[in-house]
């Protein structure tokens, strides 16, 4: 994406490209938003035939038809308007039943999803020529494992079978927490520039996804070596390939067992399970599906909080983990330009920042272990962003009004752009395909803080997707979970994922039902600096 140049490459269709804000719109929007702001001259679209990629890199499928697009001003205004929440107004009335960690491991399993398994160079940096650009989407961890030990060594430690793990830095006197040394193994693996070597550098954006990967890091290492001690003549590429496989059946439990079902509505899952996928079928199982990717998906980022009660140092009661600080600590995110070092200047993790998982997760079916007493939930879901993308160290370095950084904005702006269909209009396609499905009414999409808004322009009759499920699920279940027509799309797509997986646990090992504390307990590192 460049200067909000977008390409998307539709199986059976080609290319679909444009700008997130139409070049018609942009005075408008600019005399609207921020009155201020001298208008820059917009960038050319198209580029030429000769210019595009011979592949895309992800291809994308849709599972309904293209749905007529409203004016892009109207978007706007809607999406600045759902960015409310802050660090200072926030209460607790607005939180789930949902463990934060949730919110995290979402995001770790959405690069799983849409990432492209890159070799890296000696540095850790990645080999664009070796870009495998026409990946099938599956659950299969290439943001762990890359390409493997033979074509990412990088990742590896030298006997080929188990994977980095990166040490923490000490700090000092009159840093929260005190003195607390260094060299804990609680950190991404990284180089003399702080990038950190793994298979997907997305997770390493903020903190609590790369404390997500650095887990799953350490389960591997853990199958790896119980598998060595089970099977003793398994060495090498053999024992790498066992340990991968074991890890992939866990992880597709985790998402099955654990994830999804906090998320949908259960009918809609066992439906799914026992009759089969109805949208996502198996012609699509090289695509991915854009109405998922684009819009049933995005419902993560309503989960986000704005503050967290991080560990022993980093909380309510001491210094507060907001979701900007989150940020600081990642060679990605953190940096506002030249002159600013992230991590603070250290060159890998303070050793004050490791999570505390048990303020994460709720480990109550897991012996021996207590979940804190200042567990995290995840906000409800629905039609109010508990944040804001402006205030994220990235995004101060630079000299862009807050409209053309707005998540919700760019969220919705993105759906127009690949012709989404209108929740309406997926709510009666999937009746129309034989879902029993009870469509919330057009009055229901109105009741909430956007109502003047939406009357203005016509969304509560059709309502862009996005901020459809956010609305159904608030409607249906107070934001707990979402609504059928979002947790139809979701538990579709992940069953279909993991059935088109080459690893799948629905053909080798159905019945296995595994959590992602018991990932965390099994590792044995919940955590390291105590209550």
């Amino acid at each position: 994406m460049k200067h909000g140049a977008e390409s998307y490459f539709f199986d059976k269709e080609g290319w679909v490209k444009g700008a997130l804000f139409p070049v018609e719109a942009l005075l408008r929007i600019f005399k609207k938003f921020c009155p201020w702001f001298v208008v820059p001259k917009p960038d050319p679209i198209d580029r030429p035939d000769d210019e595009q990629p011979a592949k895309p890199r992800r291809k994308f499928c849709r599972l309904f038809e293209r749905g007529d697009q409203p004016d892009a001003e109207g978007l706007v205004e809607l999406g600045m308007a759902m960015e409310t929440e802050t660090t200072m107004n926030i209460d607790s009335s607005g939180d789930t039943d949902i463990p934060a960690g949730y919110t995290y491991l979402g995001q770790f399993i959405d690069h799983d999803i849409t990432s492209d398994p890159t070799p890296l160079t000696q540095m850790g940096a990645v080999d664009p020529e070796g870009i495998d650009i026409m990946r099938s989407p599956a659950l299969d961890l290439d943001s762990l494992y890359g390409l493997g030990p033979q074509q990412s060594p990088m990742l590896y430690e030298e006997d080929g079978v188990h994977l980095k793990v990166g040490l923490t830095s000490a700090t000092e006197e009159g840093e929260p927490g005190g003195p607390i040394v260094g060299g804990f193994p609680n950190d991404l693996p990284r180089d003399i520039m702080k990038k950190a070597i793994i298979g997907d550098g997305r997770n390493d954006e903020n903190l609590a996804v790369a404390q997500t990967h650095l887990a799953f890091i350490k389960f591997h290492n853990k199958q790896a070596d119980e598998i060595a001690v089970k099977h003793p003549e398994l060495t090498g590429e053999a024992l790498f390939k066992a340990a991968r496989e074991q890890v992939i059946l866990h992880y597709q439990s985790i998402v099955l067992t654990d994830f999804l079902p906090r998320l949908v509505e259960p009918e809609v899952l066992q439906d799914v399970l026992a009759n089969g996928r109805k949208l996502y079928r198996d012609e699509h199982r090289h695509c991915m599906p854009i109405e998922f990717s684009v819009g049933a998906y995005r419902l993560g980022h309503s989960l986000v909080r704005p503050v967290y009660e991080w560990n022993k140092v980093f909380n309510s009661s001491a210094v507060p983990a907001t979701f900007e600080l989150l940020f600081e600590f990642s060679e990605v995110s953190g940096t506002r330009g030249d002159g600013d070092d992230p991590f603070f200047g250290k060159p890998t993790l303070p050793s004050n920042w490791i999570i505390d998982w048990t303020r994460f997760y709720d480990f109550a079916e897991v012996a021996g272990i207590v979940s804190h007493e200042d567990l995290n939930f995840t906000r409800k879901i629905d039609t109010k962003l508990s944040f804001a993308l402006k205030t994220l160290p990235e995004f101060q370095k630079t000299n862009v009004p807050p409209v053309f950084i707005s998540l919700a904005t760019r969220n919705l702006l993105r759906g127009r752009l690949v012709s989404l269909p209108s929740g309406q209009e997926v709510a009666n396609a999937m009746q129309a395909a034989g879902i029993a499905i009870d469509p919330i009414a057009d009055d229901d999409i109105l009741g909430g803080a956007h109502d003047e808004i939406l009357n203005a322009h016509g969304f509560h009759r059709q309502t862009p997707l996005w901020y459809y499920i956010l609305r159904e699920a608030k409607v249906r279940h107070d934001g707990n979970r979402l609504g059928p027509v979002g947790s139809r799309i979701l538990a579709e797509v992940f069953v279909g994922l993991i059935e088109h997986s080459d690893v799948s646990l629905l053909a080798k090992q159905a019945d296995l039902s595994f959590s992602m504390p018991q990932l965390l307990a099994a590792v044995g590192d919940i955590n390291p600096l105590g209550r």
